[in-house]
């Protein structure tokens, strides 16, 4: 899992660190080589044992962190950036991200503001206010410890269709709303970060833009899903669990597992779970209240996609929402 891909003089270097996380298996990161130039994307996670397994990889690379000449972020989630601030301590490389991860990843006020209106707003619309305690403390948590946990270095911005370090930059927003591909059209290489795994799905996970509108994450994310099949491509590095190369058949998975989630959220609304806490319980039981934001996540974000389809439509309650086949 863990081999050297050479093409000229273009080679990958993976940096996989296995873990219990889920079904997510590892934390990957990848060191770019293209000539002289080594780009690290990603960066893992900010854990005392990641760092000292990504510095263990680089020596048997062969590499240092003095080798690394920038890093690239496929999106803002703490898995992928957390040995940015250790990196740029020892060199200041340039960083580079999507535009709209930059207040994520500097953590501003303003952003950090808005995002907590927005969930506690969101949780309450949805009945689902009683377990979302805890979310919302690690919201005031992370805005307490700002300074510790903010990414200190200057970003650079790149956006759909730019070039960086020689790869292609292509927006697939639905996991995150930042999350983008790197292609490299030579080798036909692309890293995809969390949109698409070797085994599994990951989460469309809901958000807000700047005027805190729920994006409609679920069908951003089919969408996206639908747009990495353009390329043409030989190996896919992904954010956790192994490489691969079969995309198609992987997509096409992913493709109807989110066709099977909406018939199933439909269908529990047309049993008569009418809020999203109710089809939440109805859905995953007693999991829920352990996996409160990925399950409500979930719903909140498929219940928004069959509305869309017009295969359901909601009614404000008393401030709450509630759902209900087309008739």
């Amino acid at each position: 899992m863990s081999n050297v891909i050479t093409i000229g003089t273009k080679a990958v270097y993976p940096i996989i660190f296995e873990v219990d996380y889920g079904q997510m298996k590892s934390i990957n990161c990848y060191l770019y080589q293209q000539g002289e130039s080594l780009t690290l994307i990603d960066a893992g996670i900010d854990l005392p044992a990641f760092r000292e397994f990504f510095e263990q990889k680089l020596k048997e690379y062969g590499f240092t962190i003095d080798d690394i000449d920038q890093i690239l972020l496929t999106h803002h989630h703490g898995d992928h950036i957390g040995l940015v601030n250790h990196i740029v301590k020892q060199k200041q490389v340039p960083l580079y991200a999507h535009h709209v991860a930059i207040e994520r990843l500097q953590l501003t006020e303003a952003y950090q503001l808005r995002k907590r209106q927005f969930f506690h707003q969101l949780y309450e619309e949805y009945a689902s206010l009683e377990l979302a305690g805890p979310r919302l403390k690690k919201m005031e948590q992370t805005y307490q410890n700002t300074e510790a946990l903010k990414i200190n270095a200057p970003i650079i911005a790149f956006s759909d269709g730019d070039t960086v370090c020689g790869l292609q930059v292509m927006e697939v927003p639905g996991h995150s709303p930042d999350s983008v591909l790197f292609y490299d059209s030579e080798t036909k290489w692309l890293f995809v970060g969390d949109l698409v795994l070797y085994t599994g799905t990951t989460n469309a996970l809901i958000d807000h833009d700047e005027q805190l509108n729920l994006l409609p994450t679920v069908m951003q994310y089919r969408q996206s899903l639908e747009k990495c099949l353009q390329l043409d491509t030989s190996v896919i590095y992904a954010g956790h669990q192994q490489s691969f190369s079969n995309l198609s058949e992987i997509v096409e998975k992913n493709l109807q597992r989110i066709d099977f989630k909406l018939a199933r959220i439909v269908r529990k609304v047309a049993e008569g779970h009418k809020t999203a806490l109710d089809l939440a319980k109805a859905i995953y039981g007693d999991r829920m209240k352990r996996e409160f934001p990925l399950i409500m996540s979930e719903i909140i974000g498929y219940v928004t996609y069959a509305e869309m389809q017009g295969m359901v439509e909601k009614k404000n309650n008393d401030g709450q929402w509630e759902f209900f086949v087309q008739s």
